[in-house]
């Protein structure tokens, strides 16, 4: 879709919304052919598509799809849970059962019959709120997402699709990051069910750039990778659970009527305790090449990625890009001694691929604050910024202990532009930085600063403040 790209992003939610409720009505016919085994996965897949897109712009798409209608989607989402999960527990019992003795065979059969009953239950169930619900709810959508009002005076009409998407694949990414943080350990089963939650809402937002953007196809992959480790470490976790509650509620049953345990009971339990013992092994062979190669060098590789595909999506849509060369100067300059100046304070938490730093400026106009994430190099740089309170600057500036700057910035108008000299006070050293508007702008130097010049360091990474702050 890389036309849409350029598009206003309310049109091309809806655009997008539109072809992924497509793909929700056509997995809902494969639903009708018995044979087809992968068809309650496929449109489960669907749904969480179109749900996870309609969530990520809602702030666009409030005219189109209120909470009551993603409610909605919500209910038939969560409907095919327990069709899917007993599902995906019968597949892998099929798989083990060829290298299982006889007596452990025979016996899972009770528990491979009555997971058969639940399943006929949950499909009932999920049926019952297909036929309720679904042919409705589609037809009210796409009614909906076919159009959306836009007041005359909107030109250009509001933040490109590029930029939108930028911000948004920006904020999942450092979501996903801040939830593996959390994943330190095999047991940590509801943070890796959060993590994977969020890789899979990444995965969803980059989908549909995958014909617009480089690195989109490789990204997904990686995403797609982790959300299967994760995957089935939370199924080794879930059905295991199941099994063990399964194992105590036949005890449970059997010991009234008999003190002694039955030959079935028997055979019952053992049969579990080997499916058990299968899916620990399962569950720490996942968590292995989750931890070992994953988190340690794809989680990496991932952050490069979406670092160039939300640079090259903002210069796209024309925010949040930092554009500035960089020079290193043998003094001040005698125009930039006489312009005013303000003393800076900034400190960077600790951080890699995206880098946040918090600053307070001190001048003639009075004491700033701000908050600002930053990532890349060179000429061209991420950069989203806010501004913050007195108090929150407080509370971060001690997690920049051992990585901060300070310096006087002394800022010189000509020609149009603003050069910002920057006298470091913590070090002899000498800045002057120039911001554009592209990457593509000319850059006249002008006579003041010209014989101060000893080079450009535009893309001399040392020069980087973040790294002159270690």
């Amino acid at each position: 879709m890389p036309a849409l790209l350029a598009e206003p992003a309310p049109r091309a939610a809806r655009v997008v919304a539109l072809y992924l409720l497509d793909r929700v009505e056509a997995e809902r016919v494969r639903l009708d052919d018995t044979a087809d085994v992968e068809a309650l996965h496929d449109f489960r897949v669907a749904v969480r598509r179109l749900r996870s897109w309609l969530r990520a712009y809602r702030d666009v798409l409030r005219d189109s799809v209120g909470r009551k209608m993603q409610g909605r989607l919500g209910a038939l989402a969560r409907a095919t849970n327990d069709s899917r999960d007993i599902e995906v527990h019968r597949e892998w019992i099929a798989a083990q059962r060829k290298t299982l003795t006889p007596s452990a065979r025979k016996g899972i059969a009770p528990l491979d019959r009555s997971l058969a009953e639940d399943k006929r239950r949950a499909d009932a169930a999920f049926r019952a709120v297909l036929a309720a619900d679904f042919a409705p709810l589609m037809a009210r959508l796409r009614k909906n997402l076919s159009r959306y009002p836009v007041a005359v005076w909107d030109h250009p009409p509001g933040e490109r699709w590029a930029a939108a998407a930028a911000q948004r694949i920006h904020d999942a990414f450092l979501d996903l990051r801040e939830r593996l943080t959390h994943v330190e350990e095999v047991d940590d089963d509801a943070a890796a069910h959060r993590a994977r939650i969020a890789a899979k809402r990444l995965r969803y937002l980059l989908e549909p750039l995958a014909d617009a953007v480089d690195g989109v196809a490789e990204a997904v992959g990686l995403l797609k990778e982790a959300q299967d480790q994760l995957g089935s470490l939370h199924d080794a976790h879930v059905f295991a659970r199941t099994l063990r509650r399964r194992a105590k509620g036949d005890a449970d049953d059997v010991a009234p009527r008999r003190r002694k345990h039955s030959a079935r009971q028997t055979a019952v339990r053992r049969g579990i305790s080997v499916l058990i013992q299968r899916l620990q092994a399962r569950r720490d062979a996942a968590w292995t090449e989750f931890s070992d190669r994953w988190l340690a060098t794809e989680f990496a590789r991932l952050s490069e990625l979406v670092h160039g595909m939300v640079l090259a999506l903002r210069e796209i849509g024309g925010a949040g890009i930092e554009v500035e060369r960089k020079y290193l100067l043998r003094r001040i300059p005698a125009e930039a001694r006489a312009a005013p100046a303000v003393v800076i304070d900034q400190g960077y938490l600790p951080g890699k691929a995206l880098v946040e730093r918090v600053r307070r400026s001190r001048g003639p106009d009075g004491t700033t604050y701000l908050r600002t994430v930053k990532s890349g190099a060179g000429l061209a740089r991420l950069e989203i910024e806010e501004p913050c309170t007195a108090a929150t600057f407080k509370a971060l500036w001690p997690l920049t202990k051992g990585r901060r700057v300070r310096k006087r910035r002394h800022r010189v108008a000509d020609g149009g532009r603003i050069w910002d000299v920057d006298v470091f006070l913590d070090r002899r050293l000498v800045l002057a930085e120039i911001e554009l508007t592209s990457s593509r702008d000319d850059v006249t130097m002008p006579d003041w600063l010209a014989s101060c010049v000893i080079r450009e360091v535009t893309d001399e990474p040392q020069y980087l403040n973040v790294n002159l702050a270690r």
